[in-house]
């Protein structure tokens, strides 16, 4: 792997992120739409751009393993919505620090799947994490223990659809499997919305806002997958943590979120402990 490749990956790796930190940042704006409602927008925006693309690359859509395609798509779903839901009741920089608890969680759940086994080092980190989401908790009131839980819930989901995707991945176009994201969303959020009623017919300004986190998420999602195919994992997976630091950033001074010295401990330990697990996994 050549130098060029490496910085190259590193680029895309720091475009991903902040088009990741854009998209988190306007679905905090968005306050007043539903998240299900965002959840589908974004979907359909994403699924028709796959689609163009497919189609330009004359690649076949729906794959080989249509099964496991279906799973990557369900955790997907349970994740990206339990995540915006987060985005919307929790400070920014909490929901996403929360979020970068998917490597903890998918090396857990791949314990069980696998029977990998753990060194003992690995479940200090596991625990730095964890004491630092009671800290986030118990020292910040504008954190409540059910958006917490559901933010935990996503982080899980999303660890199980990467696993899904690392087991896709040897037989599977990635186009392909990004495009089983939106479709298994898009049917099961329309029936949500029918049932819960959960639509607003809003301003042209957010109709555009909206599909521009459609647009945020297929771009990312290339720079991404491009990064980690190019690229040193260990050395390029660093730069997503980026997304806290634009969090806080975007959290201060867009959303006037504060955090006490204790809750920066608790963010601190917890990006302490995924990037220490990340950095020795690639050991």
């Amino acid at each position: 792997m050549s130098t060029k490749d490496n910085k190259t990956a590193v680029l895309y790796m720091m475009l991903a992120s902040f088009i990741f930190a854009l998209m988190n940042l306007l679905v905090k704006y968005l306050q007043e739409i539903p998240v299900a409602q965002i959840v589908f927008m974004r979907s359909i925006v994403m699924l028709l751009m796959v689609l163009v693309v497919l189609k330009h690359k004359k690649i076949k859509p729906f794959g080989t393993r249509k099964k496991l395609l279906v799973f990557r798509g369900l955790f997907g779903s349970m994740g990206i919505a339990f995540f915006f839901y987060t985005l919307h009741e929790m400070p920014l920089a909490s929901a996403v620090v929360v979020h970068y608890l998917t490597p903890i969680i998918t090396v857990i759940v791949s314990v069980f799947i696998t029977r990998v086994k753990i060194a003992p080092l690995r479940w200090f980190f596991f625990l730095l994490c964890f004491v630092g989401i009671y800290i986030i908790k118990d020292f910040d009131d504008r954190v409540d223990t059910l958006t917490l839980v559901v933010g935990v819930l996503g982080t899980m989901a999303a660890a199980a659809a990467y696993n899904v995707i690392s087991v896709l991945k040897k037989t599977e176009n990635h186009f392909v499997i990004m495009l089983y994201f939106p479709l298994v969303t898009v049917p099961l959020v329309l029936v949500y919305i029918f049932i819960r009623q959960e639509w607003v017919w809003t301003t042209p300004l957010n109709w555009f806002l909206l599909t521009v986190v459609g647009a945020c998420t297929f771009f990312a999602q290339y720079f991404l997958t491009r990064a980690y195919q190019i690229g040193d994992v260990s050395k390029v997976s660093i730069i997503s943590y980026l997304g806290v630091i634009y969090a806080l950033f975007f959290g201060y001074f867009l959303f006037d979120e504060w955090y006490s010295y204790i809750v920066i401990l608790g963010l601190g330990m917890v990006l302490i402990g995924v990037l220490a697990n990340v950095l020795y996994k690639r050991e």
